[in-house]
């Protein structure tokens, strides 16, 4: 989702905010070991103006005024939808799409701000569905007015699954499939990508807090996890005709998530790593899950996982 566009820095920003705080990352651009993270912080704040505040109070203490930003808008402030493309001209689009979606949100249709992309052909329906991406207008001045405050320069609005289609291990996935599963500390986010393009993004109320009981003996939440897994793969496979997927990348590599990769990989014959991400001084991309180096500190803050995906928007990796 472009809404606005500035000149690029050496460095590029992504912003996160979250129920308790606001999660920022800032990654090197240009030729350079572009999507290295410079820094990336969660800072605590509740509410709409102490995070824009505690934002702003971020930004000039890293003298940091005027760099380019992604901003996350939240899953709670945006809906999504599919839609069957219509027939019209890339310039007629916008509006073609937010005629079809004005039943399916709760609030007239001329306050919302509507974005598109395109979608996968299934193999069971040749007619080209598309994304749509809705929000209301005013939130959508909230979060450009977040910004401004804070002395960024927003570059973008995006949202949390499409963000993590800029991730290296997704651009470089050429004529293959990609799952990747990421969990916060109460749900998850399976997303399944081929040559580049999301084909699947599913929700679940698994997260950390759960795989921690699950790691302490009760491995039903394991089993439901798998089951979410693969309910997925099997839309993925009937409806797109694409065939297996045997590539896991998973994050935060934790206990809790070791416990639970070691055993999907038992019940499975999934290639599984962790992600973890190149810091500016040059630290490895990929940490494997056979590496044994479970010690290693995390170049990413947990919570700023959506933060880096966005910053990462437009590098080329």
């Amino acid at each position: 989702m472009g809404l606005f566009s500035t000149a690029k820095n050496e460095s590029q920003i992504g912003v996160d905010f979250l129920h308790g705080g606001v999660a920022v990352a800032q990654v090197q651009t240009g030729k350079k070991n572009p999507g290295a993270i410079i820094r990336s912080d969660f800072v605590e704040a509740a509410g709409t103006p102490a995070q824009v505040e505690a934002l702003k109070k971020w930004v000039h203490d890293h003298n940091l005024q005027k760099t380019p930003c992604i901003c996350l808008v939240a899953d709670d402030d945006c809906d999504i939808y599919q839609v069957e493309k219509p027939e019209v001209d890339d310039s007629e689009m916008i509006q073609a799409v937010t005629w079809k979606i004005k039943d399916l949100i709760n609030y007239d249709v001329t306050n919302a701000v509507v974005d598109s992309y395109p979608m996968p052909v299934s193999s069971k329906n040749k007619q080209q569905q598309v994304g749509v991406v809705a929000a209301r207008e005013t939130v959508i001045s909230n979060y450009v007015e977040s910004i401004k405050t804070s002395a960024l320069e927003l570059d973008a609005l995006d949202v949390h699954e499409l963000a993590r289609c800029n991730l290296e291990v997704v651009q470089r996935c050429a004529d293959e499939s990609l799952m990747v599963l990421t969990l916060t500390s109460d749900k998850g986010l399976l997303s399944v990508y081929h040559d580049t393009d999301l084909y699947v993004s599913r929700e679940f109320m698994i997260g950390i807090d759960q795989l921690e009981l699950a790691a302490s003996g009760d491995e039903s939440v394991f089993d439901a996890l798998q089951l979410e897994i693969q309910r997925s793969l099997d839309y993925f496979e009937s409806f797109y005709g694409m065939g297996t997927v045997t590539r896991l990348r998973l994050y935060p590599q934790v206990e809790a998530t070791e416990k639970m990769a070691m055993y999907i990989q038992d019940f499975s014959n999934f290639d599984i790593e962790f992600l973890s991400f190149p810091a500016a001084h040059g630290d490895s991309a990929m940490d494997t899950l056979t590496s044994g180096d479970t010690d290693k500190k995390p170049v990413l803050e947990q919570q700023c996982f959506h933060a880096y995906c966005a910053a990462l928007r437009g590098l080329s990796l």
